[in-house]
């Protein structure tokens, strides 16, 4: 039978059974992190939505011959890499072999909004360090590997040996204090 994560089996039912609130849970609690993976591939943010939207489109539509997914955050980011690749590569045919490149990579920078740019992400990685040292180093480590690792509550608890409730309970307790700090 099935032995994933149980709110992705319940999902996974749900999707079955034409529940389009499934799919709107799905595509908000998932959008940012396909967003961000999107963008790891290819710069092109227009070109990232596009793929995030037919990923989802794709995802009602053969809904009812879904397999078993056991991680949907896992499923969502290799069909989300296969469409990017396969837009790229359509669009590298359709420009006779060479890769096209979005608009924005086509402008150069000055060197002076480089260095501003740079020292803006340094304050913000001092900042964002300043704000993580003032939690407990349980916090901290829950912190880091949801929001910088990017780990799925599962991993999460294989990694720091706790229940995936006291992961939620810990990380809320944390964006709490973060908010009050910050």
């Amino acid at each position: 039978m099935y032995s994933g994560n149980y709110a992705d089996t319940l999902l996974l039912k749900a999707l079955r059974d034409d529940d389009e609130k499934a799919l709107e849970h799905l595509f908000q609690s998932q959008y940012n992190r396909l967003f961000r993976s999107a963008l790891k591939l290819h710069p092109d943010a227009d070109l990232a939505k596009e793929c995030i939207q037919h990923v989802f489109n794709d995802l009602w539509q053969y809904r009812k011959s879904l397999a078993d997914i056991s991680s949907f955050e896992a499923y969502l980011k290799t069909a989300l890499k296969r469409r990017v690749l396969r837009e790229l590569e359509r669009s590298r045919k359709a420009h006779g072999g060479k890769m096209a490149l979005p608009e924005a990579e086509l402008s150069v920078p000055s060197w002076e909004d480089i260095l501003i740019e740079q020292q803006s992400k340094q304050d913000k990685k001092e900042r964002v360090r300043l704000l993580l040292d003032q939690l407990s180093p349980r916090q901290k480590e829950i912190v880091v590997l949801k929001y910088f690792e990017e780990l799925p509550y599962t991993e999460i608890a294989t990694r720091t040996g706790l229940q995936t409730d006291t992961i939620y309970k810990i990380l809320h307790e944390a964006i709490k204090r973060l908010k009050t700090l910050s």
